[in-house]
Formats: C-alpha cells, sequence, structure tokens
C-alpha cells in the first residue's frame, strides 16, 4: 500500500492539465507554422507566402492557420517577432570584449550572418517583405530589444568619453541605417556576389566605428 500511495503521488506531480497541454501544442503548431512560412519565403519570395499555401505545406485547414493567426497580418507579427528573438539570440551569443570597438565590430559580424543566416526573418523585419503589414507597437518594442546589445555598447562607449556625440538612439540609427542599407543593397541584387557585398559592409562597419570612437582622439 505505501508503493502505491508513492506512486500516486508521482503521477498526480507529473500530471499535465488539458488547458495546459492544448496550449503546449499550440505554441508548438505556431512555431512549426511560422517556419513554414520563412521557409515559403525563403525560397519562392514573400508574395508566395499565402494563408493557402502555408496550410498545403502544413497539411492542415486553412481554419487551423486563420484560429492560430487570425490573418496573414497575423502571421507576419508572428514572423517579425520570432525574426527579433533569432536576431537577440545572436547578438548575446557574441562574447563580450573589454574594448567596446572592437565588441562592435563582432556584433557587426554577427548581424551580417543573421542577414544572410535568416533572409526571410530579416526581409520582413527589415525589408518590407510584406507591403500590407505595418509594424505594431509591439513588433517595433521586439526590435528595441533585439538592437539592446548595440544599445548598450554604444551607450558604453559615450559614458567612457570614446565617443563625443552624446545621444546613444542617434549613434545607433546611424550605425544600423549603414548597415543596413549595404545589406539591402545586396539582397535587392544591386551588388553582384557575395565577396562584393561582404567587402562593402566591412569597409562600410570599419568607417563607422572609426569615425565615432576616433572622432575625437
Amino acid at each position: 500500500m505505501h508503493n502505491s500511495s508513492k506512486n500516486l503521488s508521482i503521477d498526480t506531480h507529473t500530471t499535465t492539465t488539458y488547458p495546459k497541454a492544448k496550449l503546449q501544442h499550440n505554441e508548438i503548431l505556431k512555431l512549426s507554422i511560422i517556419e513554414v512560412a520563412a521557409s515559403i519565403m525563403q525560397e519562392y519570395g514573400p508574395e508566395a507566402v499565402t494563408i493557402r499555401r502555408v496550410a498545403e505545406k502544413m497539411e492542415c485547414s486553412t481554419k487551423i492557420i486563420y484560429n492560430l493567426f487570425g490573418n496573414k497580418d497575423g502571421l507576419a507579427k508572428q514572423l517579425f517577432l520570432e525574426g527579433c528573438k533569432l536576431l537577440a539570440d545572436a547578438f548575446q551569443a557574441v562574447p563580450e570584449q573589454t574594448k567596446l570597438d572592437l565588441f562592435l565590430w563582432d556584433i557587426g559580424q554577427a548581424y551580417w550572418k543573421f542577414s544572410q543566416n535568416y533572409t526571410s526573418y530579416y526581409m520582413v523585419m527589415f525589408g518590407g517583405a510584406f507591403s500590407e503589414f505595418k509594424p505594431t507597437e509591439e513588433s517595433l518594442q521586439a526590435t528595441i530589444t533585439a538592437l539592446q546589445q548595440v544599445i548598450t555598447i554604444i551607450t558604453k562607449a559615450i559614458n567612457q568619453g570614446f565617443i563625443t556625440e552624446q545621444d546613444p538612439v542617434l549613434v545607433v540609427n546611424l550605425v544600423w541605417a549603414s548597415l543596413h542599407g549595404s545589406i539591402h543593397l545586396y539582397l535587392g541584387g544591386h551588388i553582384p556576389n557575395e565577396e562584393a557585398a561582404k567587402a562593402l559592409y566591412d569597409r562600410t562597419l570599419s568607417n563607422l566605428i572609426h569615425t565615432f570612437f576616433h572622432s575625437n582622439s
């Protein structure tokens, strides 16, 4: 009897309620749908991402996707948010360095790799892949969170006197806009190959770091 009571106690402890199990299932299903939508866009372009096509790829009804995301804008929003998480993870994986200019260089390299490894997400976040989708307040906040590592480096550099410009948001936006411009030119087909695009990107990043970190030297 003692063993039976012990087993019953263990079973009760590990029991998952139906609502909790359903919620976990829905989250896994949503992530799978997001990955499928991203793969379709990566292979065929953003115009190919439709609720019907995603449903066909998932081998489920369109109703399931509508129930989970509401509409195509809802799916685009989730692609955006997932991309922000991936970018934040990429930045956080960069080993911290005491020399802030070198740290910013490494962060810049992580940004390039993200744009190449997760092009579909990048285009949703920063390339206007879905022209009808307008980032919500939640999406914009997720972008700020993803860029927090960059903001922190720039703020430290200003506080330590390495950067004379006192507005960290301005510096971050100048760096971000310049790097994005190089990436977007390449993804848009305006630069002939990846080697040439990477050389332009590295030169841009190097010039930015030199300008901001050495303008007061």
